[in-house]
């Protein structure tokens, strides 16, 4: 190896002024949060910040799986913790997304329209309110049910809502849950809840139509799940009473399992044969517990197999029930439960290195990909890197927007790009060969400067519909990953993780914007970073580097690489001498800091040894590779 000397010189070219003078636009609905002391401009919770999370849901639901009906009693305690007396209250019922009429980003089969959700009964503080149409006190509007109330609702004042309710679960169209072949069923946006109260826009009154998803307070649940016998269900939350429902030879596995490190078949395939897993009853009733989480799903299988696995976090203070539940024909499956435990493991010691912060956690072997507390729903893959992919990715939203109670309705990538990002070493880890960087970064070059393409600051909401796929994949998963991989490589990863573990200790079990998110990170690094936050948040535009200039000299060799496009990426440089050698030059994004456009690397080398000169990376995205390479 050759011995090569590198420094840089910053060479200036459109701006004088530093790009920290330029602040972040913030709407004025925004900024009247920052005046009113509940937000801070050091990234703080405010000292007047507050969230209605004082709410307990007590819910009796039966699920019968031959008619796919779901019908629920529900009691509701709820806070009024905010300083505004509310006149109203506004409840969700997402599985109006099915109500004929109703905006759907999606095509939906016919068959599986209905006329809403049947509200049989419900009463505000025991009284009873007039469902009926012509009543001006209702506002049934998509997936939303507004409620004049007779008496203000004052602050610190506590109601108690009663609702009965009942729908059929999709058989087709499933919009992340529904009823699946094979006897099993993903339950999720099931029941009726009270919407979101904040001091951004006080009740949160978005329409829920597919695409985007949800925003949620933090609440305690406690629920009873009656489905018939040998139909086995998994939850968010602790089940309550495996004693009374499984058999004495599965309930010993099950809590063999909860003290092993080995991954336990607690219902294998040849235990179908022998007889049944649950004791001999007509139904059974099981229930679960789930504290301060801001979502339930469940999930009904039959003849589905179960492994369990136990991980200690917290320096072994804390154990973890991990479960897999699935069909026997997926797989893919028999290794989910080890790559589950994997990645808590991961993310509890690694990146973003906070212990996970449930009891449980199930991958359910269902359709598709979605995350709900302590429970993800997954199909199957006939791919390795799949499924490592997939169950890890579902697994890391228990960060966010769970545990850090983002809202994916307006900042989708407060969630997806950090469910895709923080996993990346983990992925490579559990299967190499798999490169989850190049394949983010590609996917970003794709829809990168093109008119889809939108900055990841435009509400999520606004982004819907099948025609606008590609904008809001890019704008939630493909950009903020890089944004935050590339973060995290000019920060160094210590000084990151501290900044990322700081903003997530402020804001868990509350709900933090993408400015506390900023300012967060500038308090923690001691920098204003505005040069990087606006072009990668708020801006349109593109990567685009370019080799512009390469001068010899007998000493050595200039490289000046030019920054095109307005997105502040990596400078990566692989250097082919004539006798087939290489050497590597690299710098991290913070060249670009203070709206530079020119970096010089300079090389000690022979003069006339330069075969030729490659900028860029697989890991690297930029638009144009044309300009990318020199040769002698």
């Amino acid at each position: 190896m050759r011995k090569i000397t590198l420094f840089g010189l910053i060479l200036y070219s459109f701006s004088i002024f530093p790009a920290q003078s330029q602040s972040l636009y913030m709407p004025l609905n925004i900024q009247k949060a920052y005046e009113k002391g509940t937000r801070s401009y050091d990234g703080k919770p405010g000292p007047d910040y507050w969230i209605n999370n004082n709410t307990t849901y007590k819910i009796q639901v039966h699920f019968n799986p031959s008619s796919r009906l779901v019908s629920g009693k529900e009691k509701i305690h709820y806070r009024n913790n905010s300083p505004d007396t509310l006149s109203s209250i506004v409840l969700k019922l997402y599985q109006d997304i099915y109500k004929k009429g109703n905006f759907r980003d999606f095509i939906v089969d016919k068959s599986v329209l209905h006329d809403g959700v049947n509200i049989k009964m419900l009463s505000i503080n025991d009284l009873e309110i007039d469902l009926t149409t012509d009543n001006p006190d209702i506002n049934r509007k998509g997936t939303n049910i507004i409620i004049t109330l007779e008496e203000s609702f004052l602050p610190k004042e506590e109601i108690n809502i009663e609702i009965d309710w009942q729908f059929t679960l999709p058989n087709r169209s499933q919009i992340r849950m529904g009823a699946y072949p094979d006897s099993s069923f993903f339950i999720s946006l099931w029941y009726p809840q009270i919407a979101v109260f904040d001091d951004i826009d006080g009740w949160d009154k978005f329409s829920y139509s597919g695409n985007q998803e949800f925003y949620n307070d933090f609440k305690d649940f406690d629920v009873e799940i009656t489905v018939p016998d040998n139909f086995l269900v998994w939850a968010t939350g602790v089940l309550q009473n495996p004693h009374e429902i499984l058999k004495e030879k599965y309930l010993n596995r099950y809590h063999e399992a909860h003290q092993s490190d080995s991954i336990i078949h607690i219902v294998c395939s040849d235990d179908y044969s022998n007889g049944k897993i649950t004791k001999d009853e007509d139904e059974h009733t099981w229930k679960f517990k789930a504290n301060y989480v801001s979502d339930f799903a469940f999930s009904v299988g039959f003849q589905y197999l179960w492994d369990g696995t136990n991980l200690a976090v917290e320096n072994d203070h804390k154990k973890v029930f991990i479960s897999a539940a699935y069909l026997e024909k997926s797989k893919d499956f028999t290794n989910v439960a080890k790559i589950a435990r994997e990645t808590i493991k991961y993310l509890s010691e690694e990146l973003p290195g906070i212990p996970y912060p449930y009891p449980e956690m199930t991958v359910f072997n269902g359709r598709g990909g979605m995350e709900y507390p302590m429970i993800v729903n997954d199909g199957s893959a006939s791919k390795w890197s799949t499924t490592v992919h997939l169950t890890s990715h579902e697994i890391t939203h228990t960060y966010f927007p769970f545990y850090t109670g983002t809202n994916e309705r307006k900042y989708s990538w407060m969630d997806e790009g950090w469910a895709q990002m923080l996993p990346f070493v983990l992925q490579n880890r559990l299967a190499p060969g798999y490169d989850p960087v190049s394949r983010t970064s590609n996917y970003y070059t794709q829809v990168a400067g093109t008119e889809l393409e939108v900055p990841m600051m435009l509400p999520s909401i606004i982004i819907g519909g099948n025609a606008f796929r590609p904008s809001f994949r890019n704008a939630s998963y493909n950009r903020p990953a890089m944004a935050y991989e590339f973060l995290k490589d000019l920060l160094g990863e210590t000084l990151f993780k501290k900044a990322l573990k700081e903003f997530i200790y402020r804001w868990h079990g509350k709900h933090p914007i993408p400015y506390d998110f900023f300012f967060t990170f500038d308090d923690v690094v001691g920098e204003n970073l505005n040069w990087y936050w606006k072009p990668w948040f708020f801006e349109s535009g593109y990567p685009d580097l370019a080799i512009k200039e390469v001068q010899t000299f007998k000493k050595g060799t200039s490289i000046i690489v030019q920054k095109i496009g307005n997105i502040p990426i990596p400078a990566k440089i692989v250097v082919t001498y004539a006798d087939g050698k290489q050497d590597s030059l690299y710098q991290s994004a913070k060249i670009w800091e203070n709206g530079k456009n020119e970096y010089l690397f300079y090389l000690e080398s022979g003069k006339n040894s330069i075969k030729k000169i490659l900028l860029g990376s697989s890991k690297i995205p930029d638009i144009n590779f044309e300009n990318n390479l020199w040769r002698r």
